[in-house]
């Protein structure tokens, strides 16, 4: 099975590789439960978790644009 973030192999039962799943975790405990929570489907962000797990994007980077949605 291959990460559906970032494509590597992966034994996890989720389809998200443990590098990918501690970002998505950091960017969780970050932008806090209550932003989480009305997030509807995650999977827009995606692509900048990837980003992130390559080096081009900190996880800072995908927390600010999260909550900037929130505020729009």
């Amino acid at each position: 099975m291959n990460c559906d973030i970032c494509g590597k192999s992966t034994t996890n039962k989720k389809g998200i590789c443990d590098n990918c799943n501690r970002i998505m975790e950091k960017v969780i405990r970050d932008i806090g439960p209550d932003v989480w929570k009305n997030i509807d489907d995650c999977k827009y962000i995606y692509p900048m978790i990837k980003r992130v797990a390559e080096g081009s994007l900190r996880t800072q980077d995908v927390v600010n644009s999260l909550l900037k949605g929130e505020t729009d």
